[in-house]
């Protein structure tokens, strides 16, 4: 994956177009295919899931760690949402997340990924999609993006300094 980097630092200043649409496809992608999965078994729990997105990123996620990130704020990227779209809801927070704050994120995104398998289990096709999906997506940021982002705060950030 391509992205525009500050040389003098070696850390990612920007997301390209290409990257942003792998990225959003990846994680909305199986997110979808894990509601679908849920739906066929139990829509009202499909129904829980998707509140439980919703309210876990509008409320946690987003809050404790895209509102201290400096992409959306300071360079105008971001590989999930809109930029702008973060500006208008959530100001930039420049202090560090708590540590609460950071592991209820965590949670949250771990609970995106954990939760559907529990019905996905039954459906190997949809189980197999939903990690086509989810793998390749999960591991680009440990192995890639962790690496070299600019978000210090950020949980995962693997930068060396």
């Amino acid at each position: 994956m391509s992205m525009e980097n500050n040389d003098a630092c070696g850390l990612h200043d920007r997301f390209s177009f290409k990257d942003k649409i792998i990225m959003q496809t990846g994680w909305n992608g199986f997110m979808i295919i894990g509601t679908y999965g849920i739906y066929k078994q139990n829509p009202l729990w499909a129904l829980a899931y998707v509140a439980y997105i919703i309210i876990g990123y509008a409320l946690i996620v987003m809050p404790w760690v895209c509102a201290h990130c400096p992409y959306p704020y300071k360079l105008s990227s971001c590989l999930f949402m809109p930029p702008g779209f973060l500006r208008k809801i959530y100001n930039y927070r420049e202090s560090q997340p708590s540590a609460a704050g950071k592991l209820a994120a965590g949670a949250i995104m771990i609970g995106t990924v954990i939760i559907p398998n529990f019905w996905l289990f039954k459906d190997t096709s949809l189980l197999i999609v939903f990690w086509l999906f989810g793998l390749p997506t999960l591991l680009a940021f440990p192995l890639h993006y962790c690496k070299k982002c600019r978000h210090l705060e950020c949980p995962a950030n693997r930068v060396k300094p």
